[in-house]
């Protein structure tokens, strides 16, 4: 009986532990972003736009001219077979929305515990490397 208990408070502590973890950062995907910053979606109808569709580079913006006006189109034909279409302004707050989820990206992964971070080897150093001259194998005292 009282190995069910042991069991059972094990249980009960790693169910808290993992519930004091912080939730994962909520994935964004491309097509939000487009969908966030002012980007129409279009659906194909014509068998014209659907041969004018395929003739685009698969998931990457493009700048075209459209009735006379530089537009930025994206063709999703991974998630909904769709074209989203966005103006410059719609362009630029999707470059900045971008960035910014990059950013925010690269520095959690800096500041993360994970032992295998391009930065983790320098952040555990504990003396300024690039001012000793033995690490360049240059020795003062020949």
């Amino acid at each position: 009986m009282k190995l069910f208990w042991s069991i059972l408070a094990v249980l009960g502590l790693s169910l808290a532990v993992a519930a004091c973890m912080p939730a994962p950062p909520p994935t964004v995907s491309k097509e939000t972003l487009l969908s966030s910053s002012g980007f129409k979606t279009i659906t194909l109808k014509t068998p014209g736009q659907v041969a004018a569709f395929k003739n685009l580079p698969a998931q990457q913006l493009s700048r075209k001219t459209y009735k006379g006006k530089d537009v930025w189109v994206y063709p999703d034909q991974a998630f909904c077979g769709c074209l989203y279409i966005g103006n410059q302004t719609a362009y630029n707050a999707y470059i900045k929305t971008a960035s910014a989820k990059m950013m925010s990206d690269a520095i959690r992964a800096n500041n993360s515990d994970d032992p295998y971070s391009p930065t983790a080897s320098i952040n555990m150093l504990d003396s300024d490397w690039a001012n000793d001259p033995e690490a360049y194998g240059l020795y003062a005292d020949w």
